[in-house]
């Protein structure tokens, strides 16, 4: 009997630590797709403006459970007041389609930089900070 309820007790720690690798292993993918994202999104803001020196990035805003919402990022250009938003309605557009302008705080377009596309542009020269932020948190600057 004891040893059976040794076995229990060992089935049990193992199945632990088992679903907390697994839980940690889950959030590394998660924070790694969560950065792709983020720098997919800065890219296309480069690629789309010239005149960006520095830009903040918000955490990734992602769809309810029911499917309200989109999947995108709220960016701070050059340290300005305002948010310029971009990504995509769904996940599976981002992915087939890549990220596009999804909106901006109306003060954006008295910012510093210019509309004009230029493929050859990337972050090399550009002090990028990826935050934890949420959009509202960013917003408050």
């Amino acid at each position: 009997m004891s040893i059976l309820i040794g076995l229990v007790v060992i089935w049990g720690v193992s199945g632990i630590f088992i679903t907390k690798r697994h839980v940690g292993q889950q959030a590394v993918q998660e924070a790694k797709e969560e950065r792709r994202v983020q720098q997919k999104c800065a890219e296309y803001l480069v690629h789309h403006y010239e005149g960006i020196k520095t830009l903040e990035v918000s955490k990734l805003y992602k769809p309810n459970e029911v499917g309200g919402g989109g999947y995108y990022v709220g960016i701070r250009v050059n340290n300005s007041d305002s948010l310029i938003f971009v990504g995509s309605d769904t996940e599976e557009k981002f992915k087939n389609d890549g990220p596009s302008l999804d909106g901006y705080d109306p003060d954006f377009l008295k910012s510093s930089i210019n509309e004009k596309y230029n493929n050859s542009r990337n972050l090399k020269n550009i002090v990028v900070n990826y935050t934890d932020k949420t959009i509202n948190e960013l917003r408050k600057k």
